[in-house]
């Protein structure tokens, strides 16, 4: 199998992965709920998100904020459509960052479509630690514990480094 064609493979793979973790935690546990794997660090929750990342645009409209993500779901896969069908064969780390966004995308949108949210459930935390401190005489309080995530949001932030990763190479290799 050429390297390009690694696409048919990664996407359903990670696709169904993701909807299968999804389906568990729904079915296990309550939503709001969370149960510890690593005390303190890392928990299965059940959350619904109705923004995107990090809960943007969680406020909108319902009207809007769904046609919005449908519509920029539409346009990323037009796009990587696109870039993939003019892709060389023997590209490498290019077909598996698009397969992981197309994925991502693909277990996002279901979601959307299915529940009008997305489901979340790794949440990584550093027990209850907050840092504080003052910044241009503003006092900031910053929680060490990152907004849950899925695995098809895992995806999407693997391929964003793949592709930060094989831009810098490439520019080092054209110096």
């Amino acid at each position: 199998m050429r390297f390009k064609h690694k696409i048919l493979v990664i996407t359903p793979v990670i696709f169904t992965l993701d909807q299968l973790t999804k389906w568990l935690v729904i079915k296990n546990i309550p939503l709001g709920n969370a149960v510890s794997v690593i005390p303190g660090y890392l928990d299965i929750v059940h959350l619904k998100n109705t923004g995107a990342a990090f809960g943007i645009f969680a406020g909108a409209p319902d009207g809007f904020r769904q046609w919005f993500f449908y519509l920029v779901a539409a346009v990323a896969v037009i796009f990587l459509a696109g870039f993939y069908s003019r892709m060389k064969d023997d590209a490498r780390a290019l077909p598996t960052a698009i397969a992981l966004i197309f994925a991502g995308i693909a277990g996002n949108i279901i979601d959307r479509m299915r529940f009008g949210a997305v489901t979340d459930f790794i949440s990584v935390h550093v027990r209850d630690v907050v840092l504080s401190g003052e910044l241009f005489g503003y006092q900031l309080q910053v929680p060490l514990d990152w907004p849950a995530f899925n695995v098809a949001d895992s995806a999407i932030t693997v391929s964003m480094a793949l592709l930060l990763i094989t831009a810098f190479k490439k520019e080092r290799r054209d110096q």
